[in-house]
């Protein structure tokens, strides 16, 4: 083990952008998908929350190419709830899970945390995301642990 230290984690949050959610028709015309009501609050809350509650994470990262604007209420509502920075990073065009990670890689590896969780907006789970870290971290020598 890592002697209890703390480890030091970010969360990026896959948001995708303005070309998707066509089967959500008119809800998607006025708002994103990843700010639809499921169980109440905003789909991504659900993410924003799991992640918030990992000791050690400081900052979560939305990576997407929708309009910043549109998220900006619900960045500042979040971090004053939660606690922990967070930041919308927008791709010029849709580059796909790996173009968008890597156009920001240096965002994403800046303050150099020992652990990324990478989230998809659209997958919704309990996120146990501490003992999926902690399972990582039992296991040496890999580079990721997907949680499938």
């Amino acid at each position: 083990g890592n002697g209890g230290a703390l480890v030091k984690s970010k969360a990026v949050i896959l948001v995708g952008g303005a070309s998707k959610g066509t089967r959500f028709r008119p809800l998607s015309l006025d708002l994103p998908k990843p700010l639809f009501p499921v169980g109440g609050v905003p789909m991504i809350q659900h993410h924003v929350e799991a992640a918030a509650r990992v000791p050690g994470l400081d900052e979560i990262i939305l990576l997407g190419f929708y309009d910043p604007a549109l998220f900006q209420a619900f960045i500042e509502s979040s971090m004053e709830s939660f606690g922990v920075r967070i930041r919308y990073l927008r791709e010029s065009q849709e580059l796909g899970t790996a173009g968008g990670l890597a156009r920001y890689r240096e965002d994403i590896l800046s303050g150099g945390p020992t652990a990324v969780f990478l989230l998809h907006c659209d997958i919704g789970c309990s996120f146990p995301l501490q003992d999926l870290l902690n399972l990582h971290n039992s296991k040496t020598g890999g580079l990721g642990t997907i949680l499938g």
